[in-house]
């Protein structure tokens, strides 16, 4: 990695606090990009570098000569621009507060609408959506999205599972129209197609950046400091880091990404890092844009204290002179260091394997620090503990080795982080090991456990590696027979699906001591009983001959979560879902 290659282009310092997040760039005049930010609780500050004056009800700032400030009556939540006017190339400014939405044309000082927005904006985008021809103002609230056109006039509205943090239009599916990519508070990036919600990727925090790549990926920030790529939605891959994400470009080859901190790392398409820059504040937005007018776009950062650098929109290596022909770069000193780290830690794993060798031959000799035995194998299984109200990770050896350590990495199962250690006392050391897990949600979850093996007295330890994967309903295990209540809540749908098929789901997607099975091939109803591990409620399935599925849980969430995983494993493109006591209609794309 090299630490700073990058050198900006430009430089410049507005002379105004701006607040994270809540920036936009915008060519008023359809022709000159100006800087638009929130600068305070209801300011607004528009840096207009070309020599346009801005005029109306923008006032010119007296710290600084080409920023004009704009005070509103209320605060700035969320700021867009778009050429929404047909026939219009200009940009219009889209101004969100706690429950408004603003079309303000900033080059003729007036309003296109003033929208009520009863359930809050928490973020506006402007694009194509669906089948309407006109660029739509796109605004997502507290539990919904709604779309209007350059008048104000609501063109389509839809409930979603949770807090919108960030949109973006994609043609997700390749066939010639936008698609609605939704990141939202409750973990899960959703795509909204005509009005339908035809795919939900669920993901470890609250998603709070999404950015286009292609046209068949994306990239996404996650709350927790996660980023990552998905491809017709496969996860390409994924990093962490102590840092939240403020914004993700696409920069020439490589995804750049601008931090909290105000760091700004340009990763190739692994994730690794490229290069890396550093401002002297904390960051505030990163955008890509023609802001200097030279036909070609830059990358540029602003911070929190009103500083802005131009980056170029494809790195460069700075150009190579004697010094840089005689000794190697950055980028190969490091790589030369981890090749020779990795050296040095395979001449001392051979070692400890050449003296677990000798100690095997030699029956005088004293057992070494390192000694194993060489059928000594790591197992791992996972069960449901009803008494305790979680699922027991168990790590054992099939020896009479120890596990002296355990190190579970799994993302959105521990509060505390994502990596959870046990390591007992000396006194209290066994062959087999128990880790409670909780997922909080019903989600796939990859567990990835590293447990130190070896003898009670050994020094040094060997070193294990295995990946478990919870299903989707890993909190869920099968009530007893005795367990007799009346649920009243239910959901009923019709398929024409064969009840083998069922059950191949149900053993897919719950974690069970034994595979449910049919009595016989000619059996045409089935019933079966869960409970939920995490507040002992019950939940009950049942499958008639006739195609008839009922799910009874007094959770609504549970029954979508159900309907959903099963609709998208049988194929279901439409499904009228009845719900008891409420009816309501549940269709997949």
């Amino acid at each position: 990695m090299q630490a700073s290659t990058v050198q900006p282009v430009f430089k410049l310092e507005l002379n105004h606090k701006v607040t994270p997040g809540i920036v936009t760039i915008a060519k008023y005049d359809g022709t000159h990009s100006c800087l638009t930010a929130s600068a305070g609780y209801d300011k607004i500050i528009i840096h207009h570098p070309h020599g346009a004056i801005i005029s109306g009800r923008a006032q010119r700032s007296q710290a600084h000569g080409e920023v004009s400030e704009l005070n509103l009556s209320q605060a700035v939540i969320a700021l867009a621009a778009g050429a929404i006017k047909p026939d219009c190339p200009r940009d219009m400014l889209l101004i969100g507060s706690p429950t408004q939405i603003l079309a303000y044309d900033v080059h003729d000082n007036s309003d296109l609408f003033f929208k009520e927005a009863p359930d809050g904006v928490n973020v506006i985008t402007v694009g194509h959506f669906g089948k309407h021809n006109e660029r739509l103002v796109i605004v997502g609230g507290n539990s919904s999205v709604m779309a209007l056109n350059w008048q104000g006039v609501e063109q389509f509205w839809n409930v979603v599972g949770g807090k919108v943090c960030s949109m973006v239009t994609f043609d997700f599916d390749k066939d010639g129209e936008n698609e609605l990519l939704i990141g939202c508070e409750d973990s899960y990036i959703r795509v909204l197609k005509n009005n339908q919600f035809i795919i939900e990727l669920a993901e470890t925090g609250p998603v709070i950046c999404l950015s286009l790549i292609s046209d068949v990926r994306f990239a996404y920030g996650l709350a927790n400091g996660t980023i990552g790529i998905y491809e017709e939605g496969i996860r390409l891959w994924r990093v962490k880091s102590k840092q939240n994400s403020i914004s993700l470009e696409w920069s020439g080859e490589n995804l750049a990404c601008c931090w909290a901190n105000g760091r700004i790392d340009w990763r190739d398409g692994t994730g690794r890092v490229l290069r890396r820059v550093q401002m002297r504040s904390h960051a505030a937005a990163m955008l890509l844009a023609d802001y200097r007018s030279v036909g070609a776009s830059d990358l540029i950062c602003v911070s929190d204290k009103g500083e802005v650098l131009g980056y170029p929109n494809t790195p460069e290596n700075v150009s190579l002179t004697a010094t840089s022909k005689r000794f190697p770069s950055e980028e190969d000193r490091v790589a030369i260091t981890e090749l020779l780290n990795k050296k040095q830690a395979l001449l001392v794993e051979l070692q400890h394997y050449e003296a677990n060798s000798s100690s095997l031959t030699n029956k005088d000799m004293e057992r070494p620090s390192t000694a194993m035995p060489t059928n000594t194998r790591l197992q791992v299984a996972i069960a449901a503990d009803s008494e305790e109200k979680c699922l027991q990770l168990v790590v054992s050896t099939n020896n009479e080795t120890i596990v002296r350590t355990a190190l579970v990495l799994a993302e959105g199962i521990f509060d505390s982080g994502e990596t959870l250690a046990r390591h007992p006392q000396q006194t209290q050391l066994k062959s087999i090991m128990y880790i409670p897990l909780k997922p909080p949600r019903d989600v796939p979850v990859d567990v990835h456990i590293k447990a130190l093996v070896g003898y009670a007295d050994s020094e040094q330890f060997h070193i294990f590696e295995i990946t478990k994967q919870l299903p989707r309903f890993s909190m869920y295990t099968i009530a007893p027979s005795r367990m007799k209540t009346q649920i009243a809540s239910h959901v009923t749908f019709r398929i024409t699906e064969r009840v083998q098929r069922i059950c191949i789901w149900i053993n897919q997607n719950f974690l069970l001591d034994q595979e449910v099975e049919l009595e016989n091939e000619d059996t045409k109803d089935f019933n079966i009983s869960f409970i939920c591990l995490r507040d002992m409620s019950r939940l009950e399935m049942e499958y008639s001959g006739d195609g008839q599925v009922k799910f009874k849980t007094p959770d609504i969430r549970l029954a979508g979560d159900l309907i959903q995983s099963l609709a998208v494993y049988l194929n279901l493109t439409d499904l009228q879902v009845h719900n008891q006591p409420l009816l309501y209609n549940y269709l997949f794309g």
